[in-house]
């Protein structure tokens, strides 16, 4: 089977330079490559595998979540001798091709998305993501750690739809929209900002989108009509009587400070953010410090509520995927195969050339 993976330094010295990457994180150059491994092991009757299911791969994506993968897992593999490798990925579609003699929920045949239910667990499944192995072509999953999708639902968005749907959903839900609600979506041409405004298409609220630089805006206003304005941060542009009554916000680092300190944040304001954007090592010790003190009285005095959110529950994913069914608005940048150069996949993914608009696929 195949897997995109992070390589030890033994196994990097034996791929070709043509069939790998480096990948740039901080002053680090690390090295990734799809290589082929041996196939999961998977015995229907053998009581240890009696609540799993093996799932084959159609297709995965990345996260920015991955960057803090792929770091960990070299940190561990730098000083680890002969050959060894780490499977990265955490959105993948695939289907079922074998199951436990306990498992009812699914079938042989079906297609499936991770589901990472978080903080709950259920039943003997962990909460969170079930694995950070996406790539890998055949993978062993617990029952409850997967949903069926809807028949005829499109591949290429499934492929990267898990985290998104589920995160959104579950933020939206938590913003507690009402109707005439001035909604701020920031870093608006991100993946999961354009999940969010998929999933806010038929809300009765008044949708703004905030992006750091300001490029390419007008693909975003194209896509989605119902968003009223779209501003760029670098150039300070929001209105001075524009105010919000609910932000979702995947990088809070980069725009939360700006919003609260410059009043942006209406009085109740529910700010919900998924996620920060200096998450790795060196972005974490040479990032800019923010002086608390000037932010935590404005807080208080507009009665600010500042909402962090991890995934979302089985429902969250269910009405996510229902809603993305419906509108099909996701946007597909490109799809990779094992034919195509595999530094574009990884640059296109974590848009390193700043030309991305929508997620970045790949498909076996």
């Amino acid at each position: 089977m195949r897997a995109l993976a992070v390589l030890s330094p033994e196994l990097d010295k034996k791929v070709d330079l043509e069939d790998k990457c480096y990948i740039p994180i901080d002053s680090l150059k690390i090295p990734i490559a799809l290589i082929h491994v041996p196939d999961e092991k998977f015995d229907e009757d053998d009581d240890r595998y009696a609540d799993y299911v093996l799932v084959k791969k159609k297709g995965f994506s990345l996260n920015y979540r991955d960057f803090g993968v792929i770091e960990s897992a070299w940190n561990r593999l730098k000083e680890t001798e002969g050959d060894s490798y780490y499977p990265i990925g955490s959105d993948f579609c695939g289907e079922v091709v074998k199951i436990g003699s306990n498992v009812t929920n699914l079938s042989v045949g079906d297609l499936v998305i991770q589901d990472g239910f978080y903080p709950e667990g259920k039943e003997n499944a962990r909460p969170g993501l079930p694995t950070n192995h996406g790539s890998k072509e055949l993978e062993t999953l617990h029952k409850l750690k997967l949903i069926k999708l809807p028949k005829n639902f499109p591949l290429d968005v499934a492929f990267g739809l898990g985290i998104g749907a589920q995160t959104g959903m579950s933020m939206i839900n938590k913003a507690k929209i009402k109707k005439g609600d001035n909604v701020l979506v920031t870093s608006v041409t991100s993946y999961t900002s354009l999940f969010l405004l998929n999933l806010l298409h038929d809300y009765d609220c008044n949708i703004y989108g905030l992006s750091y630089s300001g490029k390419n805006i007008e693909y975003v206003r194209n896509q989605f009509p119902n968003i009223k304005d779209i501003f760029s941060l670098k150039e300070n542009a929001i209105p001075e009587n524009l105010v919000f009554d609910a932000v979702l916000d995947p990088f809070s680092d980069t725009y939360f400070p700006h919003l609260i300190l410059t009043r942006k944040l209406n009085y109740n304001c529910r700010y919900l953010t998924c996620g920060i954007f200096n998450q790795t090592t060196e972005k974490i010790a040479n990032g800019k410090a923010v002086d608390i003190s000037k932010i935590l009285p404005l807080m208080v005095i507009f009665n600010i509520q500042l909402i962090g959110n991890c995934l979302g529950s089985t429902e969250d994913l269910e009405k996510g995927i229902d809603l993305v069914n419906k509108n099909t608005l996701i946007s597909i940048d490109s799809n990779f195969n094992e034919d195509d150069n595999l530094s574009d996949f990884i640059h296109k993914s974590f848009n390193m050339n700043k030309d991305r608009l929508g997620k970045v696929c790949f498909t076996y």
